[in-house]
């Protein structure tokens, strides 16, 4: 009798801890824990088993658009929500995968394109009227970007009143954004500091300060941000490790440590980039190696 049921304590047990390792729950933890590659390819896995699943589709299109596969990203999502138009994490990642295109594409395809990407963070804000980063997209696109693509200052700023009231952080960072393109530097300082303290558990805000003092040729307070940044968790849409050494490549270069900055542009031109990376890399490399 006590056999038994030590034995049907041990299939409990065992059955537990088989669960607690699903396929998913493997994909899920390579994810979080930054092991992209191998995310990757379990999530092929798993979607080829059940490719109409909006859930694993937004998996998988997460991990391509986290290794620049864009196009297949947006192909993805853009079938899966034909299907699914409820699924809101799909909608604002579409409106990221269609932003990240941008660059890509020629000038005539570059309007078009960066509409669609407000289109979806709207639909997304319209299903989940709490999803802060959605309107932090939305806010930024009209507040930013030329009126012949879309944008409207007026309406960028009811954006942002929106945003104020859902999350100041964010408002914060979007009105940063907009003083740093004004070279109100003090202004925008003193926002990116806000936004980055109420935004704990996002990194790219403390990216953007180190941005903000390179295009003040403050190379000192620049590089010492960007290590801040470096050191600090970060979330499957912050900048990677060849954006932050496109970063890099910048400070170095003003602070007139050659070496370095040749190290860190390489490492672009190497690494999983987008084409404008690797121009921005490649040009900086021929300046450089021309010295």
């Amino acid at each position: 009798f006590y056999t038994r049921i030590a034995l049907l304590l041990i299939l409990l047990i065992v059955s537990r801890v088989a669960l607690a390792t699903s396929p998913l729950d493997v994909a899920l933890s390579n994810f979080q824990n930054g092991q992209y590659d191998a995310a990757l390819e379990d999530f092929r896995v798993l979607h080829s088993k059940s490719p109409e699943d909006p859930e694993l589709t937004f998996y998988l299109a997460r991990s391509l658009y986290r290794k620049l596969e864009l196009k297949t990203a947006q192909t993805l999502l853009t079938k899966s929500l034909k299907a699914y138009p409820d699924h809101v994490e799909s909608h604002y990642l579409l409106g990221s995968v269609q932003l990240s295109l941008v660059p890509e594409v020629n000038i005539f395809r570059k309007a078009g394109l960066a509409k669609k990407s407000v289109n979806s963070w709207e639909q997304a804000v319209e299903l989940d009227p709490s999803h802060a980063e959605a309107l932090y997209g939305v806010a930024s696109f009209y507040s930013s970007a030329p009126a012949i693509v879309g944008g409207d200052k007026n309406l960028g700023e009811e954006k942002i009143m929106d945003l104020q009231k859902l999350s100041a952080p964010w408002a914060d960072l979007t009105r940063a954004s907009i003083a740093a393109r004004e070279e109100q530097f003090e202004e925008s300082e003193e926002l990116f500091k806000k936004a980055i303290s109420g935004i704990p558990q996002r990194a790219f805000p403390t990216l953007m300060l180190a941005n903000l003092y390179l295009q003040q040729e403050n190379y000192e307070a620049a590089l010492q941000t960007l290590e801040q940044y470096q050191k600090r968790d970060k979330t499957w849409n912050d900048p990677g490790e060849e954006q932050t050494a496109l970063v890099a490549g910048k400070i170095y270069r003003g602070l007139k440590r050659t070496e370095e900055a040749i190290q860190s542009f390489e490492r672009v031109k190497r690494g999983v980039s987008t084409r404008g990376m690797k121009t921005q890399a490649e040009e900086a490399l021929d300046a450089l190696n021309a010295r």
